[in-house]
């Protein structure tokens, strides 16, 4: 049997539609978090400048009662998912919408946030999306499921895989390993956090076996939740380390987004054996298999699947881009987005530009978060350099004035260096995919 046959077997969609099920909670709570904190004003309306990704500065960003608008169309859409109507346009306008929000300012990006986006197209292009499954009508469409095939669960149990592994890989550097680092900063900050455990987190090789424990769980639970054997056990692991983590960490709902998105990896059946098993119901297979029957293994991909393999293959590839680049990932912050580099380091620092004779304080202009994001990211801070010789030009009518700045950087609590030579004239370096010039590496 060839790979593409094998993948072509029909199997039962139940898992993939509560794996829908459990997006649509996660990012329902998402967007009810952005309203109940404030956040839409903070992050989306308060700026009066915004960072943009590479390649992403086309981005508009909506004027306030559109950014609302779009916030409330979210929820609704979300909600949709969640309740199972309309799910194929729902998924489309929620993927686009929320992708469109978090892409409007780079310094708000979050990777769970990025992995919403990517899941949210998987899901609108998976065949599920064609099928509306109420949460009202559970009992009908749990016993009666639609059959997809193999391809369809493998493809987001190797995106749910593709997150824990290169989060792994990403610790694999010195500071992680040898230093515990930033895990001991993160550690003493969280006391308190959870009174009893405070006299053991305290301990100074509490940090080095968290470390060590961190980098084993990343890279072995998708392969551990790949075998029967030891699947509960290990999801239960999964539920454990993500309750855990979130009661330490300020990482809002990706613990929640990771522990329901593992699901996946149990088998395709696996909440019509639940739920026969709560309501002490025989199964009824006839109606599934009869429908399996009407899908044959072929030998070949149709244009869907296509995108599908494509889309997965890019996933697999865009982590590795960093290793192209000189000097540390986590300090150069070159290839380090897109790239699931999940809380392997601690950056703060300070940035003051100059132009003209004058000191300019990128705090008179930016809101608090943008500037501890910029002056951390060496793209970011080019950006700014550009945007004030734009305000310059209009102010004066020159053209291409220098523009300086000073910058130092701690990295995992170590002593500050600057990310650019003071003399150097920042708005000459062009970001493009090659490394930056001019970097302090």
């Amino acid at each position: 049997m060839t790979v593409i046959k094998y993948l072509n077997q029909p199997v039962s969609s139940l898992s993939l539609h509560f794996f829908r099920f459990g997006y649509g909670l996660a990012t329902t709570i998402i967007i009810i978090r952005y309203f109940y904190f404030g956040w839409i004003h903070t992050y989306l309306i308060q700026p009066t400048f915004f960072f943009k990704h590479f390649g992403w500065g086309w981005v508009p960003n909506l004027p306030p009662t559109f950014t609302y608008l779009l916030f409330i169309i979210l929820l609704l859409t979300s909600i949709g998912i969640l309740f199972g109507y309309f799910v194929r346009t729902n998924l489309l306008i929620f993927t686009i919408g929320f992708t469109w929000f978090h892409f409007s300012d780079a310094t708000i990006y979050l990777n769970h946030y990025y992995l919403v986006s990517i899941l949210g197209f998987l899901l609108w292009l998976s065949p599920i999306s064609k099928y509306d499954t109420p949460i009202f009508g559970i009992q009908n469409w749990i016993q009666t499921p639609m059959p997809i095939t193999k391809l369809w669960v493998y493809a987001f149990r190797l995106q749910i895989g593709l997150v824990y592994f290169f989060g792994g890989i990403a610790k694999l550097q010195p500071d992680w390993i040898w230093e515990a680092l930033p895990l001991k900063l993160w550690l003493y900050q969280s006391e308190g956090k959870l009174p009893w455990l405070d006299p053991i987190l305290g301990l100074p090789v509490t940090a080095y076996v968290f470390s060590w424990i961190g980098i084993l769980f990343d890279l072995s639970i998708p392969f551990l939740l790949a075998f029967s054997r030891y699947r509960l056990v290990t999801w239960s692991v999964v539920l454990l380390f993500h309750t855990f983590t979130s009661f330490l960490f300020p990482i809002g709902v990706f613990p929640i987004v990771m522990s329901l998105s593992s699901l996946i990896f149990f088998p395709p059946n696996w909440p019509k054996q639940i739920w026969n098993g709560i309501l002490n119901q025989n199964d009824r297979q006839v109606h599934l298999e009869n429908k399996l029957d009407e899908i044959s293994s072929n030998s070949r991909l149709f244009i869907t699947e296509w995108i599908l393999v494509v889309f997965l293959l890019f996933q697999v590839l865009i982590p590795f881009r960093h290793i192209f680049y000189p000097g540390q990932v986590i300090w150069t912050e070159e290839g380090i987005k897109f790239s699931w580099q999940v809380m392997v380091a601690d950056k703060v620092g300070e940035a003051l530009f100059f132009a003209q004779g004058k000191t300019i304080d990128p705090r008179n202009e930016l809101t608090e978060y943008q500037y501890r994001m910029m002056v951390i990211q060496p793209e970011h801070i080019i950006q700014y350099a550009k945007h004030i010789q734009s305000k310059l030009a209009l102010e004066t009518g020159q053209r291409d004035i220098p523009v300086y700045v000073q910058s130092n950087v701690s990295l995992n609590g170590k002593q500050a260096k600057p990310l650019f030579a003071p003399n150097l004239d920042i708005t000459k370096i062009e970001p493009n995919f090659l490394p930056l010039k001019g970097l302090n590496r």
